[in-house]
């Protein structure tokens, strides 16, 4: 075991021996944090609500964590009561309609560089977010900022836990997912460098990414501290998507996996992928990316242009696409359902050194999803897909062993850093 997360005092800008954090954060890859034109705005460099919405998003996810683990999360459908708790509990951190946040961000130093998106038009989330402009989608590069993380001045005192569960929380965010547009999809990483506490997944004041076991084991534990639960055995899925180091038995899907053994499946797992030889990161990203579509999926798998009953892809022919985010529709074709939008659950985060994917497996999915496909014909192509656990498991074990597939195809090497 290493240090844990342990904060320790800083300089002599706090005398009150409240929490003060710093962290220098340099961009690794296409920033792009502009607001509804995509552009890249000179006065406001750094857009500190792409952070905040981060930051809770996985602050969420360890507090439904900590109550999966506790056995809290056994609801049957919506979850109602439960989500309201999460929610409570998550804004009791960082605010809500009801209370201000006990955590602010403050940019203390921020320099970049502008550039146009020439070079990258072969990513697809660029060209998703160029569709229908004629201008240039512009971006951010070589970002360098730095950010302190504080205690918000109306706050008299925080408990420690909830120092560790905001702190790990927040550090998860910028190590699993980028920020701003495309953050889900390798876009907008940054190396992070800290000062104000300590542990044992630090390296010369950097995360180490091949000790982010430590990191959400400490950050998990504070969730179960600040919560005051503890653990219990359980056997089905969570209802939502949850930080957890719970393993169930998926060993009834027929599906292949080397990853791990399916009679000990985890609910939560972290991957991370390295290049076997050295590539320029644009490369990296834009090949990573295609997996999760299927056009670049199949084309860098060599796989045949077919209907979806005849697919080579498994994904594609299991109609298990859905998984990779709803609505998932293009010129009349693909997954639709009665929510507005459902995200993926698997999100990518491309560093300069290896980049990480993260899978959640949870039940929160429509129990219908409508497919229509270019090619297929008579009722078969719009009749509504039945959703239940069994087919949420299914979907979760195939796009990892389809992604492990694709990272062996694309030369890469790959292991499980958590649980």
């Amino acid at each position: 075991m290493g240090r844990g997360l342990v904060l320790v005092p800083l300089s002599p800008l706090r005398g009150d021996g409240k929490m003060n954090v710093t962290l220098k954060l340099r961009s690794e890859n296409w920033l792009l944090l502009g607001g509804y034109d995509t552009k890249f705005h000179k006065d406001d460099p750094f857009r500190t609500q792409s952070i905040k919405g981060l930051w809770r998003y996985w602050l969420r996810a360890y507090i439904a964590g900590a109550l999966y683990e506790a056995g809290k999360l056994k609801c049957k459908k919506e979850c109602v009561a439960e989500i309201k708790y999460i929610c409570e509990k998550t804004g009791d951190i960082l605010g809500s309609l009801n209370s201000a946040s006990k955590f602010r961000i403050i940019v203390n130093k921020v320099s970049f560089d502008e550039k146009e998106c020439k070079n990258i038009n072969g990513a697809q989330r660029i060209r998703l977010l160029s569709l229908g402009r004629r201008e240039k989608v512009s971006h951010g590069e070589n970002l360098y900022v730095e950010i302190r993380i504080e205690e918000s001045p109306h706050v008299k005192k925080v408990d420690e836990n909830e120092e560790k569960l905001a702190l790990g929380s927040l550090l998860t965010a910028l190590s699993l997912n980028g920020v701003g547009k495309g953050g889900r999809r390798g876009l907008g990483t940054f190396s992070i460098e800290v000062d104000g506490f300590e542990g044992g997944f630090l390296k010369g004041k950097k995360i180490d990414y091949n000790m982010l076991r430590e990191l959400i084991n400490e950050t998990l534990d504070s969730a179960r501290s600040y919560l005051n639960l503890g653990v219990e055995k359980v056997s089905e899925i969570p209802l939502l998507d949850c930080v957890s180091r719970l393993k169930i038995d998926l060993s009834e899907i027929d599906e292949s996996i080397s990853l791990f053994n399916k009679k000990e499946a985890p609910v939560f797992i972290v991957i991370k992928v390295e290049p076997k030889t050295k590539k320029r990161m644009e490369d990296t990203v834009i090949e990573l990316q295609d997996f999760f579509y299927r056009p670049g999926r199949s084309g860098r798998m060599g796989f045949k242009i077919t209907s979806a009953d005849k697919s080579q892809d498994s994904i594609t022919r299991k109609r298990l696409a859905w998984f990779l985010g709803l609505p998932r529709e293009q010129r009349e074709t693909g997954y639709t359902s009665d929510v507005n939008r459902r995200a993926s659950p698997i999100h990518l985060a491309v560093h300069e050194e290896n980049a990480l994917f993260t899978f959640f497996l949870s039940g929160d999915w429509p129990t219908e999803i409508k497919w229509r496909g270019l090619h297929e014909e008579g009722q078969q192509s719009k009749k509504p897909l039945d959703v239940d656990g069994g087919r949420v498991k299914e979907a979760y074990l195939c796009s990892i062993s389809s992604l492990e597939n694709y990272l062996k195809k694309m030369n890469y090497n790959y292991e499980v850093v958590y649980p």
